[in-house]
């Protein structure tokens, strides 16, 4: 079953596909073929990506995770080549740009899943520490990014 237009809430169409590169730890590559898909109200373009993809990024979502984090570092024997620190640099620089955007995403859309209750919208408490707190799994980034393409918002890149 293919999702509605984040946009417009039209019906997506498949249009074509493209291959995506995947870059895993320790210099691993995967090629996907992944699917572009058309709005017909809006005629907007969808590219479906899998939680492991970050949109305009190469690298596995649980990598640039963890790098976030703070975890994964240019001193780490598993990524000692892979990615680089200038590319580590950029992520971080990239997360810090876009928090308070992702942020505001997620609380517009907390509330409109529960039917407009303001209780998010008031509190002080930062969403995406609590849902890093979570840890439902490794790829919390995945999830926030995810949820916040996926309501037709986006992250602006840092080139």
């Amino acid at each position: 079953m293919t999702p509605p237009c984040p946009h417009c809430g039209g019906e997506l169409k498949y249009r074509d596909s493209k291959k995506r590169i995947h870059r895993k730890e320790g210099g691993i590559i995967e090629w996907f073929i992944i699917r572009r898909l058309q709005c017909l109200g809006c005629g907007g373009f969808h590219t479906e990506l899998p939680d492991c993809l970050v949109p305009y990024k190469h690298y596995d979502s649980e990598i640039i995770t963890g790098v976030i984090d703070g975890i994964v570092t240019s001193d780490d024997e598993d990524s000692e080549d892979y990615p680089c620190e200038e590319t580590m640099k950029r992520w971080i620089l990239w997360y810090k740009e876009n928090k308070e955007r992702a942020e505001g995403y997620l609380r517009n859309t907390i509330y409109r899943l529960l039917d407009n209750r303001d209780d998010f919208l008031i509190s002080g408490v930062s969403l995406l520490s609590t849902f890093k707190k979570i840890e439902v799994k490794p790829h919390w980034l995945g999830y926030i990014i995810r949820t916040i393409y996926n309501s037709g918002n986006y992250l602006v890149p840092v080139w």
